[in-house]
């Protein structure tokens, strides 16, 4: 089959009290929509968050890559992927990636729609249900009360795991893990997010701390491209390391999973280029023997993560729950992976009404 139609699109709503460091903070999901000659249709996005920036990602859908999908098989996943990233590769990683990762996203959607399948029997699933560990409802503008209730909340419902974000206030970080530990005991595993925020010192300050609470992983405590930080802070801390987020394809990834300095990589399907790229990065850590906890897009996240029988984890982040018509089901600390045709994420009327913006 063909593609016969190709349009972009982005919708723009606000960001949920949990999650949220400002009031006024916004995600944004610039996406694309193809349409085959037998009328299926597949969907797929990228996003951004605080800052904005989504009409530049749109910007380069619309004037170079979406044009280019019409009139190609609609199962030239991979050859369509590969020529996409060297049209563009002079532009540097970023929004680039972001932007393949849409048309990627999309061209998976479609595929496994065609064949009559989910997007992880597509992909050649493993398993059924993935461990995962609850996050979006740690930012650090908080307070310490309702962070602990939060955290303890998904302990409640059955998470064998949260996330906590760290590195605004160092010495607060402390009294705030510490607060959550107390609460949930001390089997539940508790990983800290820093995201990029802290120097070297004060990450070998707060790590050491950190690990005096039995924090199962620390994430991105410094900048992502310091490999030589890691190297240091990996030889100086007890706890695991993962990073990856801000990582925007396989080849960025290599030199720290070839010196060693994480435990776990943590790619964002929406950044290093879709489905494609995201299983690429999945088996070369299987290959070091390291982890993979896909970042962030939970919806799409399971489906890669059930296709690679040894991927660590899925962050579970219901970010953009309200916008959809199906949820993810937990049930004793794993997502129940979706068998719906496709990634099987549909947006509700009133999301497309409320919030479309182009």
């Amino acid at each position: 089959m063909t593609i016969t139609k190709a349009s972009s699109w982005m919708l723009r709503f606000p960001s949920n009290r949990a999650a949220a460091e400002r009031a006024d903070e916004e995600f944004e999901l610039i996406g694309v929509t193809l349409e085959d000659s037998s009328g299926e249709t597949g969907t797929g996005w990228t996003f951004t968050s605080d800052h904005g920036g989504g009409g530049a990602v749109k910007a380069l859908l619309d004037d170079i890559l979406v044009p280019r999908l019409k009139g190609r098989e609609a199962h030239e996943v991979e050859t369509i992927n590969a020529e996409l990233f060297h049209l563009t590769h002079r532009l540097g990683y970023g929004i680039a990636s972001m932007a393949i990762s849409a048309i990627d996203v999309a061209l998976w959607d479609l595929k496994s729609r065609m064949a009559g399948l989910s997007l992880s029997r597509a992909l050649g699933r493993s398993r059924a249900t993935i461990p995962c560990y609850g996050s979006g409802k740690a930012s650090p503008s908080l307070p310490i009360d309702d962070l602990v209730s939060l955290s303890a909340g998904y302990i409640a419902d059955g998470f064998k795991a949260v996330k906590i974000r760290v590195g605004r206030e160092p010495d607060r970080d402390v009294d705030r893990v510490r607060a959550v530990r107390e609460a949930i005991g001390p089997e539940p595993l508790i990983m800290c997010d820093a995201n990029e925020r802290l120097s070297l010192p004060a990450a070998l300050w707060l790590g050491k701390r950190l690990a005096d609470l039995n924090v199962f992983w620390l994430e991105e405590p410094i900048l992502s491209q310091d490999i030589e930080g890691y190297r240091r802070l990996r030889s100086a801390l007890p706890m695991a390391f993962s990073m990856g987020e801000h990582v925007f394809s396989r080849r960025d990834f290599m030199p720290f999973i070839r010196e060693g300095v994480t435990d776990v990589v943590n790619p964002d399907i929406c950044f290093v280029g879709g489905i494609t790229e995201a299983m690429k990065i999945g088996h070369v850590a299987d290959s070091f023997g390291i982890g993979f906890a896909p970042h962030f897009m939970s919806v799409l996240s399971v489906h890669v993560a059930a296709s690679l029988p040894r991927a660590t984890f899925v962050e579970f982040y219901p970010f953009m729950d309200d916008l959809l018509t199906h949820q993810l089901l937990v049930k004793d600390g794993e997502i129940v992976v979706p068998d719906r045709p496709g990634h099987g994420v549909e947006f509700t009327k009133e999301a497309w009404r409320r919030y479309r913006v182009a």
